[in-house]
């Protein structure tokens, strides 16, 4: 199936996101939108407006497990050491 590009110039205000997904979510969206024969950023807009929000704005099924979330940032010291200064490496 051929995907269906939007007209050129018909995003308002249009900006590229960084997103990190897990390989399934990715895998899902990019099958999801072949099937739709539309391209992934249309299909991801496209959830965004129409996602089923409750009362106080939240996403129907959200839990609050999904706050949890780490950032996988990787520490070379503890925090006992926040206060040094770095060491600098002078080329």
């Amino acid at each position: 199936m051929t995907v269906r590009r939007r007209p050129r110039g018909s995003l308002v205000e249009p900006r590229r996101v960084g997103l990190t997904l897990e390989a399934g979510a990715i895998d899902a969206l990019v099958d999801l939108a072949a099937k739709l024969g539309v391209t992934q950023s249309a299909l991801a807009q496209w959830l965004i407006e129409n996602v089923q929000l409750d009362e106080d704005g939240i996403p129907v099924g959200w839990d609050e497990t999904h706050l949890d979330e780490e950032l996988p940032i990787q520490v070379g010291w503890d925090e006992t050491h926040l206060d040094e200064e770095l060491p600098i490496q002078r080329a």
